[in-house]
């Protein structure tokens, strides 16, 4: 006479293939680590705000690693890295660190997704929260340039 447990084990489906259990782990890895990666903010913009009024224009972005909006606007900026409109630097002021939180009390620009354009003095001369294009970013960093030269 069979117990229930022998009749349980019996009509157990049959363990997948090592194999297959080695890649179904390999691809929830790949797959966390893709996340993870998406999260961290962009590893090519400053975070040194010092540079805010130290002699030349630059923009901040304020960013939050998670904030959608934010992490489209950094997308953005990516794109112009490689020739920045008017000369003009991106900075990265993070939510997440003490000293962007203060940068974004100071400016009143606490929204993830908003950049502020600084003239070479450090006066705020522009703002745009989640700019739908890099063209947005372009006018304004060249409308800087043009105020700071």
């Amino acid at each position: 006479m069979e117990t229930p447990g022998q009749r349980r084990n019996r009509e157990a489906l049959p363990p997948l293939p090592k194999p297959v259990r080695w890649a179904i782990g390999l691809g929830i890895a790949i797959i966390a680590g893709w996340f993870i990666w998406t999260l961290l903010p962009g590893a090519g913009f400053s975070g040194d705000l010092e540079r805010v009024g130290a002699g030349e224009p630059v923009a901040v972005l304020v960013h939050e690693s998670a904030n959608p909006t934010s992490i489209g606007v950094m997308e953005r900026l990516e794109t112009l890295r490689a020739a920045p409109p008017g000369g003009i630097e991106f900075l990265v002021a993070s939510l997440g660190d003490p000293e962007g939180q203060q940068f974004a009390r100071r400016y009143n620009a606490d929204v993830p997704g908003t950049l502020v354009f600084f003239d070479a003095l450090g006066q705020p001369r522009a703002r745009l929260h989640d700019p739908d294009t890099t063209e947005e970013i372009i006018r304004a960093a060249e409308r800087l340039a043009g105020v700071s030269r």
